[in-house]
């Protein structure tokens, strides 16, 4: 599709593209320490993944907290109810199509239901991880109640791993959808959370 075939306009806004940025380090972060302590023997440096992890989680509950403020009180396209399209899908799920062309400006509707997942996700993350660092380390908000308790581990181990998973299964179909935009739909979608500006099909270009 050539660049004449197309629509623009700048969409997503600095405040919102700083913090999309900030959270996909920190996720990744500690995506990296998180795995490779689990999956290391027991030793120095996986005590300070450990220790590292921690201060990445401690990070990440900052910068989803900035996200969640701004997503109630920013621009537009960085609120949360943009996200919030149950009737797009309801068409989709009837439709048996998801991986549709865009066809408003803001988050694609598959994208946004992904989203609001991830955020949901991302906060079992947190409760399990503070719970974790209490059982484990009798440190953070949650040690005065379960300080040391390693009988309470299991589950919370279980759930905290089995979402870092999902997680990252999440993070491989993004960079899926990143590809293949530009692919089926031929529309470059990469350079949004750089410049915030957004490209749209011409009606019947679609």
């Amino acid at each position: 599709m050539a660049r004449a075939d197309r629509i623009s306009a700048n969409v997503y806004d600095p405040v919102l593209r700083g913090l999309h940025w900030v959270n996909a380090l920190l996720i990744t972060a500690l995506l990296i320490s998180g795995l490779v302590s689990l999956y290391s023997e027991a030793g120095e440096t996986t005590a300070g993944l450990h220790e590292w992890h921690g201060w990445l989680g401690a990070a990440l509950v900052v910068s989803l907290s900035a996200r969640l403020a701004w997503g109630l009180t920013g621009p537009q396209h960085a609120r949360f109810d943009d996200m919030w399209q149950p009737s797009v899908w309801l068409q989709l799920a009837e439709k048996r199509r998801f991986f549709t062309t865009p066809a408003r400006f803001g988050h694609h509707p598959v994208a946004s239901l992904a989203y609001l997942g991830l955020y949901t996700l991302l906060a079992g993350l947190i409760m399990t991880g503070l719970i974790l660092l209490a059982i484990k380390q009798g440190q953070g908000p949650l040690s005065h109640w379960l300080g040391w308790h390693v009988d309470y581990q299991s589950l919370p181990s279980l759930l905290h791993e089995a979402a870092a998973w999902v997680v990252l299964g999440f993070v491989g179909m993004h960079l899926a959808a990143l590809v293949l935009h530009p692919l089926l739909h031929h529309l470059p979608v990469a350079q949004a959370m750089f410049t915030g500006v957004q490209y749209l099909p011409h009606k019947g270009q679609e």
